[in-house]
């Protein structure tokens, strides 16, 4: 989570209570540590979501991905599920405060397992592939 979000009150010591791991985007020794952290929870047997993209874009499209998650999933060799989210930008594009009424899928995708590829780029562009397939072109 940004960690300018644990800077609010009950929501912060909630998020901590809950295992969820400060990510400071705008330092990247502090990202690191974040990583490391995350790491150590996730060999706890606590399950994690992460947003390769690191956030959303203003057109709906997919972002390149960030490295980290990937160094992460290699490290502690625990498998990706890839998720994709289908119509949540017609609904509540970046910047817009209140969502329009509509349905929002969630596809699941077959986990991979990190230990099958040689690196952590080769696992990324599987990630990548399997979020992309169901997307409408214009997304991609």
């Amino acid at each position: 989570m940004k960690k300018e979000l644990f800077k609010i009150p009950i929501l912060g010591r909630a998020m901590r209570l809950g295992s969820l791991v400060p990510v400071d985007r705008s330092n990247r020794d502090a990202a690191i540590q974040s990583l490391r952290a995350a790491g150590d929870v996730m060999r706890a047997g606590i399950n994690m979501t992460v947003f390769p993209e690191g956030t959303r874009s203003r057109e709906g499209k997919l972002l390149p991905f960030k490295k980290g998650p990937f160094y992460l999933a290699m490290e502690t060799g625990v498998p990706v599920v890839p998720m994709t989210i289908l119509n949540s930008f017609e609904l509540m594009p970046k910047g817009q405060s209140y969502a329009l009424p509509g349905e929002v899928r969630v596809l699941f995708h077959e986990p991979l397992d990190p230990a099958k590829f040689s690196d952590k780029d080769q696992l990324m562009a599987a990630v990548r592939s399997a979020i992309a397939a169901p997307l409408p072109e214009e997304r991609r």
